[in-house]
């Protein structure tokens, strides 16, 4: 441990730490978040009863993550019918989707829900922790979602997201494994959402090298941003990476920081680009996916779907992080 800073601290929960609490109103009433805070200024909240996904992230005081205007929901709240969706979801700096579906909701005899059931379901076994690592305090949330049925899939998703002492990055973790001997089509995507203040006109999107699908007829640029727009469309985007270390960043040039979702495509081939610049709904997401969000069925259909095998696991690593200042920010992206 590092007893030299430790002299200068009545207790380390000065700069880092892990805080657990229960939520007592609205529509998030009874929910158990853990919040996670850094030396470095890094501060995020894990919502164990929604997937372990992060309602919110913020950097040196800096908000970073998009919010709707949903609120904080609990699982309580969440309806399965596809047209239930937009008014329940809460966005967040991670919005895990998966794993019977990505995409628009459907049915064939049963309900796929409008990007799956996964981001609902609470997690067992939920711990959190703060210990010294050699000269390091590392901070960890864990825990596993189980996505099953009876006669059907047995899917276990065991996640971990952990920070340290001075980084200015949290790492996903996750194993999905299939408990079952049959194979199993899945679909995940890791809905990162960035939202105002690093998320205003003068922002900047940038990527690893990608081939881009436009989605839809009103994507025609995703690179620059623009003010608010009364009831305008949303613009989609499909990347496909060209290097087995991928990325997506949104840079504001005026605040002099920058925001980034990194992962590996070996196991996540794609990712989608969210750029939404409808007034109160103003967002832009970085999504790594193993699909291509058209939704189970159509996938299923295409034959395009990906396949854990029984009783196999796959491992999915995502990092997201601050860039703080003109030359960190040149050199993320030169990299």
């Amino acid at each position: 441990m590092d007893t030299k800073l430790l002299k200068q601290l009545g207790n380390i929960d000065q700069i880092a730490g892990v805080r657990e609490a229960e939520l007592s109103c609205g529509r998030g009433r009874g929910l158990r978040v853990a919040e996670l805070y850094n030396a470095a200024g890094l501060r995020f909240t894990v919502c164990p009863d929604r997937g372990m996904d992060i309602l919110d992230l913020s950097y040196r005081g800096v908000n970073y993550s998009f919010r709707t205007k949903n609120g904080t929901v609990g699982p309580a709240y969440v309806s399965p019918l596809p047209k239930e969706f937009a008014g329940q979801w809460p966005g967040g700096m991670l919005a895990t989707c998966g794993l019977d579906n990505v995409g628009g909701g459907s049915t064939d005899g049963e309900i796929f829900p409008t990007h799956g059931r996964i981001s609902a379901l609470p997690a067992d076994h939920f711990g959190a922790s703060a210990e010294w690592k050699g000269n390091d305090y590392v901070l960890r949330a864990e825990g596993e979602m189980h996505q099953s049925g009876l006669c059907g899939r047995n899917l276990v998703l065991r996640r971990e997201i952990a920070t340290s002492l001075n980084s200015r990055s949290l790492t996903i973790h996750d194993t999905l494994t299939n408990m079952e001997p049959e194979d199993e089509p899945f679909m995940l995507l890791y809905h990162c959402n960035f939202g105002y203040p690093l998320l205003t006109p003068e922002s900047l999107v940038y990527t690893s090298p990608t081939d881009i699908e436009p989605r839809n007829d009103i994507s025609h640029d995703n690179h620059h941003m623009m003010a608010p727009v009364d009831g305008r469309g949303e613009e989609l985007y499909l990347h496909t990476p060209k290097t087995k270390t991928a990325w997506g960043a949104l840079v504001n040039p005026a605040l002099g920081l920058g925001g980034y979702v990194r992962f590996d495509s070996a196991n996540l081939p794609h990712f989608l680009q969210w750029k939404n610049m409808r007034s109160h709904d103003y967002v832009l997401a970085i999504e790594p996916c193993n699909c291509r969000g058209e939704g189970r069925l159509s996938e299923l259909n295409k034959g395009i779907i990906s396949v854990i095998k029984g009783y196999a696991s796959l491992e999915y690593t995502v990092e997201i992080g601050a860039l703080d200042g003109e030359k960190e920010i040149g050199a993320f992206l030169a990299q």
